[in-house]
């Protein structure tokens, strides 16, 4: 795969995205509000093919770096923190956008998030050494707040190589969102991100342990408090898991 047929065109909202390409957008909120021809670029990727580094099309690790994404496939795509496919990487599901890749955290980004740290694609399945997927569990109301508690099972096991030190995110979240109490005070690991930002970021113990093992699954049940009932909150934007140190 080669990234001769991506093209830079101009252009905002999700419809501007061609049918069959993965759209990176400069902006968030899929370049709205910016300047036409000037501040609304994107970099659209078709199925199957990659970029090895963003920054030949004006996109890099600053103001003019990867903000939103729209992908307008029938493929699970990824965004990388490095060249070539390498670092870390965040999945974009078939048919899905991120309006904010600030909302998206990553552990070690000099910002904290995923906005303007993306630098390489794959317009194609990507799967690395650490496999991470989710179930919808139940929901319920919660009485105190009168908000929603939505229960989900993380499962993340590693395909080659033992995980001692790792991270789990996902984001993208809407407005009074937050990690139940009922999670927070039992989990073992640390809670970097709480969801009140738009996103979640959970590390391994800080003091080690529960490390991810070849052929062993690690579970995590996990409680996210939403304001509002949704269909849309019984699956997890963007979850992904980071091998760290």
């Amino acid at each position: 795969m080669s990234d001769e047929s991506a093209q830079l065109i101009y252009g905002q909202g999700e419809a501007a995205c061609p049918e069959g390409n993965f759209c990176l957008y400069r902006a968030v909120n899929f370049n709205s509000g910016q300047t036409p021809g000037v501040g609304d670029k994107i970099l659209a990727i078709p199925v199957g093919t990659s970029v090895k580094d963003f920054s030949v099309y004006g996109f890099d690790h600053s103001a003019d770096g990867v903000s939103s994404v729209v992908n307008r496939t029938d493929e699970d795509n990824a965004l990388f923190s490095a060249a070539d496919q390498q670092g870390h990487s965040l999945p974009v599901g078939r048919r899905s956008s991120v309006g904010n890749l600030a909302k998206i955290a990553m552990a070690d980004s000099p910002n904290g998030s995923w906005n303007d740290q993306a630098r390489s694609a794959l317009a194609a399945p990507f799967l690395g050494n650490l496999i991470v997927d989710q179930d919808f569990l139940s929901k319920w109301q919660d009485w105190e707040t009168q908000k929603w508690i939505y229960s989900y099972r993380i499962t993340v096991r590693a395909a080659e190589e033992r995980v001692v030190k790792w991270a789990l995110g996902f984001g993208d979240l809407p407005e009074g969102t937050s990690l139940y109490k009922g999670f927070t005070d039992v989990f073992w690991g640390q809670i970097l991100r709480d969801g009140t930002d738009g996103s979640v970021l959970l590390g391994s113990p800080a003091g080690g342990g529960h490390s991810i093992d070849p052929g062993t699954d690690l579970a995590i049940d996990i409680q996210v408090l939403y304001a509002k009932e949704s269909p849309a909150n019984e699956h997890l934007k963007s979850l992904n898991a980071q091998q760290l140190g």
